[in-house]
């Protein structure tokens, strides 16, 4: 017996990375499946984003599970189109229980008096209004149903401080924040609304991820050096792995946390305590 059965999960960014780990790990715990992802590469990211056909790979996976899976293809920028995967998910699964704001990309970068207006909003746009929009399309539904659980992921960027990362440090901090608001808005409705910061994570080639080697390569170091650099100021010595979210949102998600809410959480391996 799963820790989520009979639920129903949305999760964004769900074609591959961190949202399949998610994806599956949900299957696994009987939840069945939203699954959104844009499908598609965006303008101005400086590496590739999900594909339709891993979209349809994670649905796989998870149907290999015994889940139903409902796949959507939606941008987190275009309320309608997110609105419009809700709706699909609710025709064919009946209710949402769980989102997971899992898309988001972590480029363009650089220091806040060289990025373009371009830059800064398109960064912002997704990571961080993007969460805004997915919460506004799932919320009423919630409401009605005086039940729910929002999950969102910010970053360890979203506690402290990194240089070269102004529009995305600033996105992640404002994920905090609107979890914090969301959760007291949202009390006497039963929902409940958290957000995980990770540390950096591991690219994992059979989630098919991309975008710790997309950020190493748009500040020109490579791969190997750039995971050794963000380990070493860890104090557990090694890097994240996506599997260690996933764990993370299943209990939030569980009624585990039945109690929990307004909580953000470090899982970082002690990169904002040393």
């Amino acid at each position: 017996m799963g820790r989520l059965d009979g639920k129903v999960a949305f999760i964004t960014g769900a074609a591959r990375g961190q949202g399949r780990s998610h994806a599956l790990a949900f299957a696994k715990e009987g939840a069945d499946l939203l699954l959104g992802d844009i499908c598609s590469d965006i303008d101005g990211v400086g590496y590739p984003l999900g594909s339709p056909q891993q979209l349809e790979e994670t649905a796989r996976r998870c149907t290999a599970l015994g889940r139903r899976v409902v796949t959507a293809v939606c941008d987190v920028r275009d309320q309608a189109q997110l609105d419009a995967a809700v709706a699909l998910g609710l025709s064919e699964l009946r209710k949402i229980d769980i989102l997971i704001n899992n898309a988001g990309v972590g480029s363009p970068a650089g220091p806040a008096w060289e990025l373009s207006e371009q830059q800064w909003g398109l960064l912002l746009d997704i990571d961080l209004s993007g969460v805004w929009r997915a919460a506004k399309a799932v919320i009423p539904h919630m409401i009605e149903r005086r039940s729910g659980v929002i999950l969102s992921t910010s970053s360890s960027a979203g506690l402290k401080g990194f240089g070269w990362d102004a529009n995305y440090v600033t996105a992640k901090h404002g994920v905090v924040g609107l979890t914090k608001s969301m959760a007291i808005d949202l009390a006497p409705f039963g929902i409940r609304v958290n957000c995980v910061c990770p540390g950096s994570v591991r690219d994992d080639a059979e989630l098919d991820g991309r975008m710790l080697r997309g950020v190493a390569e748009e500040f020109g170091v490579p791969l190997e050096s750039y995971e050794q650099e963000f380990a070493s100021h860890h104090l557990l010595p090694a890097l994240m792995e996506a599997r260690d979210v996933s764990a993370a949102y299943v209990w939030l998600a569980s009624e585990d946390c039945a109690r929990v809410t307004g909580t953000i959480l470090a899982l970082d391996a002690g990169f904002t305590t040393k």
